[in-house]
């Protein structure tokens, strides 16, 4: 929010809230303030944004309490009661809500956005802070009980003050070839370009600032969001009548709204870095995995030996006692047999050190079990993170984005869906899915995404049907919809479906790809495996050189 949109903010919110009760304060994270008002008609809720954003507007977006609500929260909680009036300082970024308290007695809310971080400051009636959002110790003192001081600024004349006056601090500007030399409050840069536009139609400057002042006395702005090379401008009035690119608004708030929701929208290549991050990380803790399971692997190898430990200690019970630490038997399962030490735990009985054994060779035989599955768990899942990365890589759309996104979101790889993407309707797969025909008239379908593989394996393949996937590598499903037999299908039409599936596969910039085909009676998924994995009983392979479609 620029200075212009920040001081029409506080005209509006006047207008709309003074006379409102205050009925609920919730601080949902670190430098946000909720505010929900009943105005005796509608319950508004006016947002505070001083982590950075510097912008405070009505929002119709719902916000969840904490479970605790924060020292500051509760405070406000406490003491406001009802909102008296709502004014901006003149010449600076900061805006007084004046409250009456449950006692009668008066509070002056302050929000303040001049510096690169906002602040709420609670004043009482003499002056003197209550509590603020942020404390700070420094030039400026923001600490509870001290007196309250406004920031500095610099010198600056009110754009809302003497019209003669104005309107030669305007020209003086302008003879300068910048409007924005002009020491003027409220102004800004979006401002400064609007009134050359206006200048430019042949507007005066008497009639522009006539328009201005006399939209901030009445409040009754026309909030608009101008487009200009790539940026948004925000007016509280357009001054020119020609705007190639603009967007209007009924309120301010809603007009600053919609440009913080802009705002926080990633552009499509952040969206693809942030999500290749998640699939690197997760990459790295499998890898540790591995190393893991393989470590215990080593540790828990041929539990036989406990086993033969076991029994020769069996055989020996006559030779031990209760206190010894060790035993030198003759290891009769070798040939020739050999003497063999056997450490015993000296606090307990013989035949408890054997069956001290006997477990570690049930452990180890339990453990060698467990680690083959974890192993076999791990690397389908290494082989579902490699298709997640082609997909990703493929994505070209914002919704082949959330695809990928949603995928990981499901995987619990990503707690919230967040940024431009936004919750969208998840589309079926069979709409998802590329589509070709072979030169005999086969029908081709294949999928761009583990979800759209999974769907082209599991429900569109027939028993009769053939299926692709390149060899060895991430790569799509693809089918070719054969009907009863396979025997009318043309080496020509296999080799072309093969050819897709190559082109749509991490081989996609290789020379050659081996291509798998396999009957669709043979292509199985396993039970509570993820979303595109299956496993193939018998196949053949074909050599083929990599084909996409012509619009990629």
């Amino acid at each position: 929010m620029d200075s212009v949109i920040f001081q029409g903010m506080a005209r509006e919110l006047h207008l709309k809230l003074a006379g409102s009760r205050l009925d609920k304060v919730i601080q949902p994270g670190a430098g946000i303030l909720l505010l929900r008002f009943w105005t005796g008609q509608e319950k508004c809720q006016l947002i505070f944004n001083a982590g950075g954003r510097g912008a405070y507007y009505l929002t119709q977006k719902k916000v969840t309490a904490p479970a605790k609500p924060p020292r500051f929260c509760q405070l406000l909680r406490a003491r406001l009661r009802g909102l008296l009036e709502v004014r901006a300082e003149p010449l600076d970024r900061v805006v007084h809500f004046h409250f009456v308290g449950a006692e009668q007695d008066t509070y002056d809310l302050v929000f303040e956005a001049t510096s690169a971080r906002g602040n709420l400051v609670l004043v009482d009636s003499d002056g003197c802070i209550v509590d603020l959002l942020f404390r700070h110790e420094g030039e400026r003192k923001l600490l509870p009980k001290a007196e309250y001081a406004l920031p500095n600024h610099p010198p600056r004349q009110s754009l809302l003050g003497d019209r003669a006056t104005v309107v030669a601090a305007l020209r003086a500007a302008e003879n300068t070839g910048k409007l924005t030399t002009c020491k003027l409050a409220p102004f800004s840069a979006a401002l400064a370009d609007e009134v050359e536009r206006a200048r430019g139609e042949g507007q005066s400057f008497e009639a522009i600032l006539a328009r201005l002042q006399g939209a901030f006395s009445s409040g009754e702005f026309e909030p608009t969001r101008l487009f200009r090379q790539g940026q948004s401008q925000l007016l509280p009035i357009p001054l020119a009548h020609e705007h190639l690119d603009q967007e209007t608004f009924a309120s301010l708030s809603q007009l600053v709204e919609a440009d913080q929701d802009a705002d926080d929208q990633e552009e499509p290549q952040e969206i693809r870095v942030r999500l290749a991050a998640v699939l690197k990380k997760q990459r790295k803790r499998l890898a540790k995995r591995l190393e893991h399971i393989d470590q215990e692997r080593a540790r828990q190898a041929d539990p036989e030996r406990f086993r033969i430990i076991a029994e020769l200690l069996l055989a020996n019970l006559h030779r031990t006692k209760r206190g010894d630490h060790a035993i030198t038997v003759e290891d009769f399962y070798q040939s020739p047999p050999v003497q063999r030490r056997i450490e015993l735990d000296s606090t307990t009985t013989p035949q408890a050190n054997a069956e001290r054994y006997f477990k570690l060779y049930r452990k180890a035989r339990r453990s060698g079990e467990h680690h083959a599955r974890r192993l076999a768990e791990t690397r389908q899942e290494m082989t579902w993170l490699d298709d997640a990365e082609l997909a990703l890589e493929e994505a070209q759309t914002a919704d082949d984005l959330y695809q990928v996104q949603s995928e990981l979101e499901a995987a619990g790889l990503l707690k919230t869906t967040r940024g431009q993407l936004g919750k969208r309707p998840v589309a079926k797969p069979e709409e998802q899915l590329y589509r070709a025909t072979t030169s005999g008239g086969w029908p081709l379908f294949w999928g761009k995404n583990s979800r759209t593989n999974d769907y082209v394996s599991r429900h569109m393949t027939g028993p009769q049907d053939l299926w692709f996937h390149a060899k060895g590598m991430p790569g799509a499903h693809l089918v070719l919809k054969c009907g009863e037999s396979t025997d009318s299908v043309a080496e020509e039409d296999v080799l072309f479906a093969a050819s897709l599936a190559a082109g749509y596969s991490k081989g996609k910039h290789a020379g050659k790809v081996e291509v798998i085909v396999a009957s669709g009676r043979d292509v199985k998924k396993p039970k509570g495996a993820r979303p595109g994995l299956v496993t193939v009983d018998s196949y053949r392979s074909v050599m083929v050189a990599p084909r996409r479609l012509e619009a990629d």
